[in-house]
């Protein structure tokens, strides 16, 4: 189950590129209890890439999503 549907597909961890891996490991990193806690470069968020910042925010996104269906799996 992924986000309370069926996954039917190959393990994803098996057929997602290393470098999306790699990236999610770099996001995990930055994340604080509220959010980023800290940038991949040096400065704040006007100072990173427009890309990484986009994809930060959809894997918050992701994530948050995720640990509703958790939720709502649950019960809670």
């Amino acid at each position: 189950m992924v986000c309370g549907e069926a996954w039917a597909g190959d393990n994803p961890r098996l057929v997602v590129p290393q470098e999306f891996h790699e990236f999610i490991r770099l996001w995990s990193a930055c994340r604080g209890e509220s959010g980023i806690a800290h940038w991949p470069d040096a400065g704040g968020l006007g100072d990173q890439a427009a890309w990484v910042v986009d994809a930060f925010a959809a894997l918050a996104g992701l994530d948050y999503a995720m640990r509703e269906a958790d939720r709502k799996q649950r019960g809670g």
